[in-house]
């Protein structure tokens, strides 16, 4: 081998050595910089979206892919109980067709619907039998198919019982309940079958769209009955629209003529110090119109308490006649309900005891209605103007604003003539005619919830939902306040009048109920399943943040955060008790950046807010500062 051969083989082993050795100083690298991102980003790691938000993405892209295989026939179709995991009554059925085709759906020998015309069928089931074998019959032309559907039992702790039904009322209804104890929103047909129920705590109002989806509130970040927004969703649990507000939500929306929806909320989400009653455009969140409730009353009154002016003027309904532009509303905790002309942004009246100590002002003279009977609202719930123009409402009857203010007895015993009744008033040039009203032989006392509606049908729907019991009210020393906090010595009674007042359906339930209402499963025509279709639709203004260095930060020498703690990008909770003077601040920690959100300034007296955090897309580790310390909470948030 001569010696040019010789110094080319000695290159070539040192280029290869050369090759090896920054191979494995890569890999040393790549491995170094692996642990040092698996240490970053440790323990629990969840959305930063509400988390049943952030599962339906996934659960849709799912049931999509399935649409789209060919193998799913009418013969041999793909279905699924329970597809969302929140509505165990009912089920999606799948297949596809070469042509566009109707299909007829049958429950357990009943016809329910027929589907709209579609190649691809995506059919929703609605209110199956708990712990049954249901039958489901598709009728496609002349073929049919029928197969089972297998439920599992409720058990539900508080059932609907039945004590009177009518032959004469429509058996494909349900009554709708919504507690906030243990049961949230159910359905119930007139047997007192529970055919409809959700798992997760959604609650308050419920309005319907003609779409067959309805409203419901999200309970995210809650306070109280106040809430940061609210859901679209069907009785699959399948939500189409998740609404964030800059004005929030709380115990009411309306559905307009105009399509658009009305809701009660404040001047900000959850911890509002003033109330709104606001026009929202469903399709971008955008606010059409507001009306704030508070800054009218301040206008006639400037020393109105400014503490009935936020949430603990408790208000609990609203309606809006949308031919006069009237607006009715009831701030419970005060027994008022006041009367707003919506357009103009004025007082019409107040209907309250004359002698009310917070309208003792002359200011309030010539706003006050005197009523014939001399009863007045007390604690009262769901204003409403019936078609002849008249005032209705549920009337608690027990004076909610003294007790609370310890004027009043808190004791049941001082309460044995007060009782609860609907009614209905006609109040022209400051005085209220009883035109119809309805008491139960004066025999019950609903301490809190209830609702008086007066339907299409002229039928009356009444909710007395938290109605005490008679061996409670004769306990010596029985508290009215104590009852609130569980369902023991209460019980809700859910009634339907006809037209001439004979009661058609009746029954009760061993837990409080909120809301009643009643509404079918199905339209006539039912449109297949959007399964693609979920838009968040976010209004809150987004925060800034400051972007840091971790090396600022001793991340290796924090305190472990053992208080309970709930966090999304617009909400946090915790059971930590954080003063007024503390600083708190959120810190996103990640590989690329890292970010620092001031929760509370210090000294700043609010130390709960809403927020909408808007982070670049990745994964980040969250710690919580108070003051000088840091907490560990090992969980991670993906944006």
């Amino acid at each position: 081998m001569n010696r040019e051969m010789q110094k080319k083989r000695k290159k070539k082993i040192i280029l290869i050595a050369s090759i090896v050795l920054i191979t494995c100083i890569g890999l040393i690298s790549l491995i170094s910089f692996n642990k040092k991102e698996t240490n970053l980003i440790s323990g629990d790691v969840t959305s930063a979206i509400l988390p049943i938000v952030s599962d339906q993405e996934v659960i849709n892209k799912r049931l999509e892919a399935i649409t789209k295989d060919s193998k799913y026939t009418f013969e041999s179709p793909y279905v699924e109980l329970n597809p969302y995991k929140i509505s165990p009554l009912s089920a999606i059925v799948i297949f596809n067709t070469d042509e566009e085709k109707e299909v007829d759906v049958y429950i357990n020998d009943i016809y329910f619907t027929k589907m709209e015309a579609s190649k691809k069928h995506i059919i929703p089931i609605y209110g199956l039998f708990e712990d049954y074998n249901n039958i489901i019959k598709l009728v496609m032309d002349d073929s049919e198919l029928e197969y089972l559907i297998t439920t599992e039992k409720s058990n539900i702790d508080y059932p609907l019982e039945i004590l009177e039904k009518s032959e004469y009322i429509k058996n494909d209804d349900l009554y709708f309940t919504v507690a906030s104890y243990a049961t949230w929103l159910t359905g119930w047909d007139i047997d007192g079958k529970l055919r409809f129920y959700l798992t997760e705590d959604y609650r308050m109002d419920v309005e319907w769209l003609d779409n067959g989806h309805f409203l419901i509130g999200t309970t995210q970040g809650q306070s109280r009955e106040q809430f940061v927004g609210f859901f679209e969703m069907d009785y699959l649990g399948k939500i189409y629209n998740y609404y964030v507000l800059e004005h929030g939500y709380s115990f009411e929306f309306q559905i307009l003529k105009n399509g658009n929806y009305m809701l009660a909320g404040g001047n900000e989400p959850i911890y509002m110090t003033d109330q709104y009653i606001y026009e929202l455009n469903p399709k971008d969140g955008e606010v059409v119109s507001e009306i704030n409730l508070s800054d009218i009353i301040r206008t006639i009154d400037s020393n109105f308490p400014e503490k009935y002016l936020g949430a603990s003027a408790i208000r609990n309904g609203f309606y809006l006649e949308e031919q006069t532009r009237e607006l009715v509303v009831s701030f419970r905790e005060i027994n008022t309900i006041l009367s707003f002309d919506y357009d103009n942004k004025t007082l019409n009246w107040i209907f309250t005891n004359p002698n009310h100590e917070l309208f003792a002002g002359e200011v309030w003279d010539q706003y006050k209605v005197i009523s014939d009977t001399g009863r007045y609202p007390l604690g009262q719930h769901t204003p409403s103007i019936t078609n002849d123009g008249y005032l209705a409402f549920y009337n608690n009857g027990y004076d909610r604003y003294a007790m609370s203010n310890g004027i009043a007895s808190d004791n049941v015993a001082d309460y044995k003539d007060a009782y609860t009744s609907v009614e209905i008033y006609d109040i022209k040039d400051n005085k209220a005619t009883l035109k119809w009203s309805y008491d139960y032989n004066k025999s019950v006392l609903a301490i809190k919830y209830g609702l008086f509606r007066v339907c299409a049908n002229n039928h009356k729907l009444i909710n007395n939902g938290y109605i005490l019991k008679d061996e409670y009210r004769e306990i010596p020393g029985s508290s009215i306040s104590q009852t609130e906090s569980g369902p023991d010595n209460i019980y809700a009674m859910i009634l339907e009048l006809d037209e001439n007042d004979n009661v058609v359906f009746k029954a009760i339930s061993e837990e409080g109920k909120y809301r009643v209402f009643k509404h079918s499963l199905y339209n006539d025509i039912t449109p297949n399943i959007e399964i693609s279709k979920l838009n968040i639709i976010e209004t809150i203004k987004e925060e800034a943040l400051e972007k840091v260095d971790i090396e600022e930060y001793d991340l290796d020498n924090t305190f472990e955060f053992i208080n309970r703690f709930e966090y999304t990008k617009n909400t946090f909770t915790t059971d930590y008790n954080v003063e007024e003077s503390d600083l708190v601040e959120f810190l996103f920690i990640s590989k690329d950046n890292s970010y620092k959100f001031t929760y509370k300034n210090k000294d700043n007296i609010n130390i709960n807010r809403v927020f909408n955090l808007n982070l670049p897309k990745g994964t980040y580790q969250f710690y919580i500062k108070i003051n000088d310390n840091i907490y560990s909470t090992n969980k991670a948030y993906k944006y």
